[in-house]
């Protein structure tokens, strides 16, 4: 079993750097985004609550304590946005009939990630236009209306889930990466300050900085049963920071994905485990790491060669590394959500 971390996490790390090693000149991409999805349609879903989906994998040899798959059984919804898996196209978003495009997503994102929001509510997660990887790097004109396109999907995603399926029901935002950066605007747009913020049972928003400037009235969530609030976090090695927070201005906000606290650090008991490629639960007690200068630190994983793990950026680790902290605390806080309250324990 010993080889299984080691493999696991690199192919992992693999799929994450497809597209950054070797990045796209942007003048060899057109402006061609195709239709836009209709969300009426079951095939504008990878996942919906009514059929099974990559989402309801469960991985192997996950405990029974930790499998909550019954997707009737709490009255909470789950809106999952996926990150970005476009590393190399002829447009600036990705197409939704890119057959190659839709299986990765479906495999990587929603198989690894949404999966451990499948918590006993209902999981929705919507097929988008995505931006392409190059625009967190190009950040011009066009990277942007790329982002806004991209948005523009999730948000009507978002309504039509509203208008249809919601019901009053409390609501769980979840997405990595670029999805992050698009929950951040549902949050903005939908929750913060307004009705529906009532209805906001937890954000988990990994793999993109948020500020505390980013929102007027939400929180950061400070406490592992605390509701309505946002949990985000990036994480890289101890000791190794990214240049772009000297020039930043701001320190980011940092919620710890054990302690679900925005200081501190969690020892290697408080961590139950982490998913790897193959979909496979594995190594609880692996993973320590502490909050500094708004980002998560990993500390070197103990486990068979975790020296040789041990990386700089961990950003494709964010929630396989805490995938069962994460699937346990998001149940914790559907079954402690209480519509029409404050929601402010």
């Amino acid at each position: 079993m010993n080889h299984i971390f080691s493999s696991g996490l690199i192919v992992l790390f693999a799929l994450s750097s497809v597209g950054c090693s070797r990045l796209q000149n942007p003048n060899q991409l057109t402006w061609n985004p195709g239709e836009s999805p209709d969300y009426k349609l079951a095939d504008a879903w990878i996942s919906l609550p009514n059929r099974m989906d990559p989402s309801d994998e469960v991985p192997k040899g996950l405990p029974d304590s930790l499998n909550f798959d019954k997707q009737s059984e709490l009255e909470v919804d789950v809106f999952f946005v996926h990150p970005t898996m476009y590393f190399k196209g002829d447009h600036w978003n990705g197409d939704l009939d890119d057959q190659k495009l839709n299986k990765a997503n479906e495999e990587t994102p929603v198989r690894l990630q949404a999966s451990a929001f499948n918590i006993g509510g209902k999981l929705y997660a919507p097929r988008y236009r995505q931006a392409h990887i190059g625009v967190f790097t190009w950040q011009d004109d066009t990277s942007w209306r790329a982002l806004e396109l991209a948005y523009d999907d999730v948000r009507s995603a978002f309504i039509h889930y509203l208008e249809n399926w919601n019901d009053g029901r409390g609501i769980i935002l979840a997405g990595h990466s670029q999805g992050s950066w698009h929950v951040r605007w549902l949050l903005q747009e939908f929750f913060d300050g307004k009705p529906l913020q009532n209805q906001l049972v937890v954000a988990y928003a990994p793999g993109f900085d948020f500020y505390e400037s980013d929102f007027e009235e939400l929180p950061y969530c400070k406490s592992a049963n605390q509701t309505g609030c946002v949990c985000s976090w990036m994480s890289y090695g101890e000791g190794y920071f990214p240049a772009w927070l000297e020039h930043n201005g701001q320190t980011p906000m940092c919620v710890h994905p054990v302690t679900w606290q925005t200081h501190g650090a969690n020892d290697f008991q408080s961590h139950s485990g982490v998913v790897l490629s193959q979909m496979r639960f594995a190594h609880p007690q692996s993973i320590e790491a502490h909050i500094e200068r708004g980002v998560l630190q990993i500390h070197e994983p103990n486990v068979p060669f975790g020296k040789v793990l041990q990386r700089q950026n961990w950003h494709i680790g964010d929630i396989n590394l805490f995938w069962s902290n994460i699937r346990t605390n998001a149940r914790l806080r559907a079954v402690e959500f209480r519509p029409n309250s404050s929601n402010s324990n």
